[in-house]
């Protein structure tokens, strides 16, 4: 926990402090007052004197509430054991009640010496009268109500701290490791592929200077693009189209006119949203598995496709097919069971990941997720951010 949320947990959990105590008793004895002079004709004497002659059988509260507070925290009034504890606040009310009956007498004493007014001491000086008693045990017991429903409120605040406080850091980790994936990510763009360019640009220097050239220029759009990104979950469908374009025409060049690969994408599309680094892996594993037979052309083609609120993605090759039948089990660069890993984070029960035979015999691997824009990502932020705020 910072040092900030153990500031802000100080100011939330706490019980009121002597000049709140003296407020609150003040304001209910106050208001006892004035009920009890709904039901006499006048005020006798100095109503100022008798006013606050009054207050003195509230006052000891103000002292001994703290007391009351830290034993009904120590036994509280819940469903388990509540008759027992209910059993020992009811033992420490005896004390408790003469002790505030003893100091309201001794405030009562100096408030009449102040206003040199007559006063009576009970004797012997230990006995208390029965209505005082009353009234001192029904405050007692006041006051114990008013700490069963600050402890109540102080837990629900808790609660809702620490809820705010893990999703808050569960939040920061999601970040962390989407980071941390997309870094690996950039890290791992098919190391294979990257020395197996760079082989084939070494020998097509001598051979071919101006293919090898242009190969080296698309590698760096590609290396450019790819670093680029930053450490965004989320990128536009036109960012990965032009990341995807940069690495299909390094593989054109690699395999001459062995390969085309063709774009489909709907009109309107452009500014959706979708993993970064999603459509590359795609592009390479069906260009690994689908110009497995070099005695044919290989045919790659990219489609995006809007299905009322979701985006499809359709990626697919004229190849023989995948050897395996599980997504997890196949390898590639990175792997359509890593790809189907992050869109289960990022989009959980709200994507498919599916590999199919087309009617033209094409093998195709089809995403679909949620369809969402820029705008949609800084709203779900901002909402993520509200609750958090209020509950802190």
């Amino acid at each position: 926990m910072t040092v900030r949320s153990r500031q802000d947990a100080a100011r939330i959990n706490r019980y009121p402090g002597f000049g709140a105590l003296l407020l609150v008793w003040t304001l209910f004895g106050s208001a006892a007052y004035a009920r009890h002079l709904l039901f006499i004709e006048r005020p006798s004497g100095n109503g100022w004197f008798e006013f606050a002659a009054w207050l003195m059988s509230f006052y000891p509260w103000v002292l001994l509430s703290p007391l009351i507070f830290s034993m009904e925290q120590r036994f509280p009034l819940r469903r388990s054991h509540a008759w027992k504890h209910f059993a020992w606040l009811s033992l420490a009310s005896l004390p408790l009640t003469w002790l505030a009956c003893k100091f309201a007498l001794v405030m009562t004493i100096a408030l009449h010496l102040v206003f040199r007014q007559p006063h009576a001491t009970p004797a012997p000086w230990w006995t208390i009268l029965h209505c005082e008693f009353l009234l001192q045990q029904a405050l007692f017991w006041l006051t114990v109500g008013g700490a069963c429903a600050l402890r109540n409120l102080i837990e629900h605040q808790e609660i809702e701290r620490r809820a705010a406080q893990t999703a808050l850091e569960k939040l920061q980790l999601e970040h962390s490791l989407r980071e941390a994936e997309l870094e690996t990510m950039r890290m791992r763009l098919n190391p294979h592929f990257l020395f197996n360019c760079l082989q084939n640009i070494s020998t097509l220097a001598r051979r071919d200077p101006d293919t090898a050239s242009r190969m080296l220029a698309r590698l760096g759009d590609l290396l450019r693009s790819a670093i680029g990104k930053g450490t965004e979950a989320e990128s536009t469908l036109a960012a990965e189209i032009e990341l995807t374009r940069a690495y299909a025409a390094i593989e054109q060049m690699r395999f001459q006119d062995q390969l085309s690969v063709l774009f489909d994408i709907e009109l309107g599309l452009e500014q959706s949203m979708l993993p970064t680094f999603l459509l590359q892996p795609l592009v390479e594993n069906a260009i690994k598995h689908g110009l497995r037979d070099e005695r044919r052309k290989g045919v790659i083609c990219i489609r995006a496709i809007r299905q009322q609120n979701q985006l499809m993605l359709i990626v697919s090759d004229n190849g023989a097919g995948f050897p395996q039948e599980k997504l997890a089990d196949l390898e590639m660069g990175i792997g359509l069971g890593s790809v189907s890993g992050r869109l289960t984070r990022m989009y959980p029960e709200r994507h498919s990941l599916s590999m199919q035979r087309s009617q033209e015999g094409y093998t195709e691997v089809r995403v679909v997720i949620p369809l969402r824009w820029q705008e949609d990502l800084a709203q779900e932020a901002l909402h993520e951010l509200i609750p958090a705020a209020d509950s802190r």
